[in-house]
C-alpha cells in the first residue's frame, strides 16, 4: 500500500518571531526519515494577500493526503485546532507591513470550517509523550486562521480527501527573551518539544490514514 503523504507548511518570520519555530519544525519535520509516511516541510510567508496563491500551488504541486499547518501562539502548550473562520482582524502586521480590521478571508466564504485532522487523537498522543496539549476551538483573526480556512476552502474546492488542519506552538525561550521588553507574551517551550508534538501529530495522522485506506479496500 502506498505510504501516506504529509505536507507540513510552519510560518515564517513575523513581527514577533523573527526565528519562527513553526518554520523550523515544518522544515525539521520534512528532512526527518519516516517509515510508515512521506512528509513535505515548507516555509509559508507571513503574507495575507499571497496566502491563498500559495496554498493552492503547494495543494496542486503535492497532492498530499494531509495538510498540516503550524504557527506559533502565545499559549504554553500545544493546541490542535478545530476551527478555522472567515475572518481576517488583526493589528500585528503581516511581512508586507499589512494589518486588517474585520475583513472576510473570502467574500462569498462559508462563515467557518471544521478541520479534519483527528485532533482529538493526536492530542491524546502527544499528552501521552509527555507534552502538554489540548484542543481549541479558536485560532484567532490572524494568518494561522487564515492557513486553516483557506487550507480547508481550497480543498473542498477540489473535492479533495485531503485531511486538514493547524497547529498552534508555544514561542520559544530564545524569541521571548527577544521580545520581553515589548511586553510580549512569556510563555515558551523548547524547540525539541514543539518538534516531538508534531512528530506524534504526524504519525497519529498518517496512521489514520492507513487505517481508512484498509477499511475502503476491504
Amino acid at each position: 500500500m502506498k505510504k501516506p503523504k504529509l505536507l507540513v507548511a510552519g510560518y515564517g518570520s513575523w513581527a514577533k518571531a523573527h526565528a519562527n519555530p513553526a518554520e523550523a519544525i515544518a522544515l525539521a519535520m520534512g528532512a526527518r526519515h519516516w517509515e510508515t509516511c512521506d512528509v513535505i516541510g515548507i516555509g509559508i510567508p507571513v503574507d495575507s494577500t499571497a496566502i491563498t496563491g500559495e496554498i493552492d500551488r503547494l495543494l496542486d504541486l503535492h497532492a498530499p493526503d494531509a495538510w498540516i499547518g503550524v504557527g506559533v501562539s502565545s499559549a504554553a502548550i500545544i493546541q490542535a485546532e478545530m476551527v478555522g473562520v472567515n475572518w481576517r482582524d488583526f493589528d500585528v502586521p503581516d511581512v508586507n507591513g499589512q494589518t486588517i480590521k474585520a475583513t472576510p478571508i473570502a467574500a462569498q466564504g462559508l462563515a467557518a470550517y471544521n478541520a479534519t485532522l483527528p485532533n482529538a487523537e493526536i492530542v491524546e498522543a502527544i499528552k501521552q509523550a509527555g507534552i502538554p496539549a489540548a484542543l481549541s476551538f479558536y485560532a484567532g483573526t490572524h494568518l494561522c486562521n487564515q492557513m486553516l480556512y483557506t487550507s480547508a476552502r481550497l480543498i473542498e474546492q477540489r473535492g479533495a480527501a485531503t485531511l486538514n488542519g493547524f497547529i498552534h506552538v508555544p514561542s520559544t525561550p530564545e524569541n521571548v527573551l527577544e521580545f520581553a521588553s515589548a511586553g510580549s507574551s512569556k510563555s515558551s517551550m523548547p524547540l525539541s518539544l514543539s518538534s516531538s508534538a508534531l512528530v506524534q501529530c504526524i504519525e497519529v495522522t498518517a496512521g489514520y490514514i492507513a487505517r481508512h485506506r484498509q477499511r475502503n479496500c476491504a
